[in-house]
């Protein structure tokens, strides 16, 4: 029913994918800035680990391709990529603390501002029926868009490192055997998608509560977990729905499919995270102006969960 609803919403909201979609464009723009005054010392690094010239492999391979290809191609890729990091880390280890930033830190942040504004626009609209320009949305929230990015970038950190030293080991187990060749593409999509809803939800109620309470990201972290808490099986159940089909679309349509998933999933995320926040809060709200949701109130729902857990 939640993701039912959140869909609901979402196609109402549409016009938010365009705008979604132009800000991502332009923080990518931003984020290629950043690596200009290096680009020179990482293209000789990384060609000379062949990660160049994989890389336009994967960008000319032809979408829907054969599992054991893209498992295959993915293990060079990141083959390559440890070989270019471990040379940056014996002979240039200032260019290598700068890429780290920048990847983990710097393209995380950018990408993220839009996050709050989007979930001020689902909010808008859940609340009154009220469609509050994105644009105005982004300009008047980006203190509070900017301490929340940070504080998401930095948190994540770790989900990163995890998801990298997972995905790589997956994709090295295929190689040991003819039976681990056939489970290995099957292992990393569980993986892949249960790391990915996981932190999803663990952090599903951090912009909501951000636009709700209307407070600075640190007070709303506390608020956000608590909301997820009360039905995080069910959260993280219905994100790995969404997850799935976000990995399965990636996969079917090549690496050019990325510029809609990101900003579609963007805006999915936005509206589920508001439709959990809600249902969590017991909150009613609009998702069609003829139809309002009324959720079980919060004292109700902790009634019932005592009962059952005395049963």
């Amino acid at each position: 029913m939640k993701l039912n609803n959140s869909i609901k919403l979402a196609i109402a909201n549409f016009a938010m994918f365009w705008k979604i979609l132009l800000y991502k464009v332009i923080a990518l723009g931003i984020s290629i800035l950043f690596v200009l005054p290096v680009w020179g010392s990482l293209k000789s690094t990384f060609s000379a680990s062949g990660l160049n010239s994989l890389i336009k492999e994967m960008f000319n391979a032809p979408a829907f391709q054969s599992v054991s290809k893209f498992v295959g191609q993915m293990l060079e890729i990141l083959n390559s990529f440890f070989k270019g990091i471990s040379s940056l880390a014996t002979n240039n280890i200032i260019l290598l603390i700068y890429l780290a930033i920048i990847l983990l830190i710097v393209i995380p942040f950018l990408f993220k501002l839009s996050d709050v504004p989007a979930s001020e626009s689902a909010y808008s609209y859940m609340s009154s029926l009220n469609r509050n320009s994105f644009t105005i949305n982004f300009i008047t929230s980006l203190d509070k868009s900017m301490g929340y990015s940070i504080l998401r970038a930095v948190l994540e950190i770790p989900f990163w490192f995890i998801i990298g030293g997972g995905v790589y080991g997956i994709l090295s187990m295929g190689l040991l055997s003819d039976f681990t060749a056939i489970i290995s593409p099957l292992l990393l999509f569980i993986f892949v998608v249960t790391l990915l809803a996981l932190n999803s939800a663990l952090f599903s109620g951090l912009a909501p509560s951000v636009v709700v309470f209307n407070c600075c990201a640190s007070k709303a972290l506390p608020k956000g977990f608590n909301a997820v808490k009360r039905n995080f099986f069910s959260i993280l159940s219905s994100f790995s729905v969404v997850m799935a089909i976000i990995v399965a679309l990636f996969y079917i349509f090549g690496v050019y499919s990325l510029i809609f998933i990101i900003p579609f999933m963007s805006l999915i995320l936005s509206v589920f995270g508001q439709v959990l926040f809600f249902e969590s809060q017991g909150m009613d709200y609009y998702i069609s102006p003829d139809k309002i949701i009324t959720p079980r109130k919060l004292e109700c729902a902790d009634s019932i969960k005592k009962v059952k857990n005395i049963i």
